[in-house]
């Protein structure tokens, strides 16, 4: 998948949300450009190549790895916008 311009509706996020690209702490992975809100909610966009495209459209499942140490964070994966200002 390929990490997508965040931009998002302003009416679906709070407040007070703000665009930011995500790195590591020494610049060791790709620039992750995201939409944080004040409640600490970090939404980012993926567009799906054709090819994975064409597997999900026959049934593969989406798979998910997090670098977390064993502390995992709550996730939200969704299929396209939502509103964020509900959660």
């Amino acid at each position: 998948m390929d990490v997508s311009d965040p931009r998002i509706d302003p009416a679906l996020v709070p407040n007070g949300s703000r665009a930011q690209v995500i790195n590591g702490p020494n610049n060791e992975y790709h620039d992750l450009p995201a939409v944080v809100t004040r409640k600490g909610m970090v939404i980012t966009r993926w567009t799906p190549t054709v090819e994975e495209r064409a597997r999900l459209a026959t049934g593969e499942d989406i798979f998910v790895t997090l670098f977390s140490n064993g502390l995992i964070n709550p996730m939200f994966v969704t299929a396209g916008p939502v509103d964020w200002t509900t959660c």
